[in-house]
């Protein structure tokens, strides 16, 4: 008798996924032929790109690895996919910087192809111990109302200029931003919800939810296109972390394929507000007039494919990797070490003040190919714009383009090592640690600058010491 699946695997998802993709890839490639930035090589090495995933996720299939899932989610979606689109859509913001060819792509993807696989080789070296799980069994939590404060602290710092604390604004600034980070915060919520979700109580449960829902809300107001997705990577980070696989549920891919067409119109609407709200920090009055002028029908009839582009574009990853790569050398002011140092010194260290008027990396590179001047941290605001690297861009200009294989290696040897000699006696607090080990992983690996990951983790370490007391727990007497 054959039993119906109730579940699928990401692992087989992204499998499926893959293969479907290269199918995608050779039609357009035969509709449309050779484009502005896609010829056949492209598609031979988007071919390579294909097989590659598969081999990594069979191989992932016996031996479960979150570390290798993210890799592959990460190759699929974002790059994977965008050769695809970039066949059908010749369109890259990224592309109009310098110029750029099928030849430049081609001479990225084989170095990500090579990279991915030394990589692989760095995450691969140690297997997963086996899992604890079960001993979540002999405690349940307490005190659940905590967590409850806990989300209303993150929003009264998210929200201190509605209380009357403007005045404040740059020391609210500073403890919003490292020691009562929201992002985190909404993070430590979410892994305590899977993990002990059958001895939560559902008003706790609400509470939560009600958060996280606010939290996408309030930045898709503000003009972030990426608030719903963060808050699906922490779900997949926590699961990960948790689990070491991710089953998904038939019910949640029926959900998934409903909310995607609903996740593009929010992406449309919030890239519509981005350009015409003159305060994106606050929601107001100037939000809902600006809104009304947005025409949701004009978005899905008559410019379906100029949205399509937008999104495309906008998880074109491969894109900002790509255009590291092929201009290193216009980028050299920027990625070497004294930047390095200037910036963490600038955005790390001295909050409040300024030493050396130095810009993120991901805020700087606007000032080489926009033809601005001497990066400045004061001037960031004029023109803002935040470049996605990705590991492989950024340690290519920063390292040199085959040196850089030797910190790809140890960078994937590194969180491997973290994650297997994680020491915690509190359940809660051990698969806390891995998840968000996980989110920085992730973080590194569609990196927007290694000082940028550094500021995150900065932040992520000050919220977790301050807020960890805020999950209470107590043991069960075995009977």
């Amino acid at each position: 008798m054959i039993q119906s699946i109730k579940a699928i695997d990401l692992n087989k998802i992204l499998k499926v996924t893959s293969f479907g993709l290269l199918i995608l890839l050779w039609y357009s490639y035969s509709k449309h032929g050779d484009g502005l930035y896609v010829d056949l090589t492209t598609v031979l090495l988007g071919t390579a790109l294909s097989i590659q995933i598969v081999t990594f996720l069979f191989f992932e299939r016996k031996r479960r690895d979150p570390f290798v899932l993210l890799l592959c989610l990460q190759m699929t979606v974002y790059f994977l996919l965008r050769i695809v689109t970039l066949l059908n859509y010749e369109f890259s913001n990224v592309f109009t910087r310098f110029p750029f060819t099928a030849n430049d792509l081609n001479h990225a993807l084989v170095f990500i192809l090579v990279a991915n696989q030394v990589f692989y080789f760095g995450l691969t070296i140690n297997g997963l111990r086996p899992n604890i799980l079960s001993a979540t069994l002999t405690i349940r939590p307490v005190k659940t109302y905590l967590v409850v404060v806990f989300i209303g602290i993150g929003y009264f710092f998210a929200f201190y200029q509605k209380v009357g604390l403007g005045f404040l604004e740059g020391i609210m600034g500073m403890v919003q931003s490292l020691f009562v980070n929201l992002g985190t915060m909404l993070f430590m919520a979410i892994v305590f919800l899977i993990l002990f979700k059958g001895r939560i109580d559902s008003k706790t449960k609400r509470i939560v939810f009600a958060g996280i829902l606010l939290m996408v809300l309030i930045q898709t107001l503000t003009g972030s296109r990426s608030a719903i997705l963060s808050i699906v990577n922490y779900l997949i980070f926590a699961s990960l972390a948790i689990h070491d696989c991710i089953k998904v549920e038939k019910k949640y891919l029926v959900l998934g394929s409903i909310l995607l067409p609903i996740m593009i119109i929010i992406f449309a609407l919030s890239t519509f507000l981005r350009p015409r709200l003159e305060n994106r920090e606050t929601i107001g009055s100037e939000t809902f007039e600006v809104m009304k002028e947005f025409d949701v029908n004009e978005v899905v009839v008559e410019g379906s494919d100029l949205v399509l582009m937008g999104v495309f574009d906008r998880i074109g990853f491969l894109d900002y990797c790509a255009e590291t790569i092929s201009n290193s050398d216009k980028y050299s002011g920027i990625f070497n070490p004294w930047y390095y140092f200037k910036s963490i010194v600038d955005n790390i260290l001295t909050p409040g003040f300024t030493v050396f008027d130095t810009p993120r990396v991901s805020n700087a590179t606007t000032f080489v190919y926009n033809e601005r001047g001497t990066p400045s941290l004061a001037r960031v605001g004029e023109g803002y714009q935040s470049d996605e690297f990705t590991m492989f861009g950024e340690f290519y200009a920063l390292f040199g383009k085959w040196f850089s294989l030797i910190p790809i290696f140890f960078t994937g040897y590194f969180f491997k090592s973290i994650y297997l000699n994680i020491n915690q006696s509190n359940i809660y607090l051990f698969y806390l640690k891995r998840a968000l080990i996980l989110f920085v992983f992730y973080s590194t690996l569609n990196s927007f600058g290694l000082d940028w990951v550094l500021l995150d983790v900065v932040a992520i370490f000050f919220t977790y010491k301050i807020f960890k007391r805020f999950f209470k727990f107590q043991h069960i007497d075995k009977v």
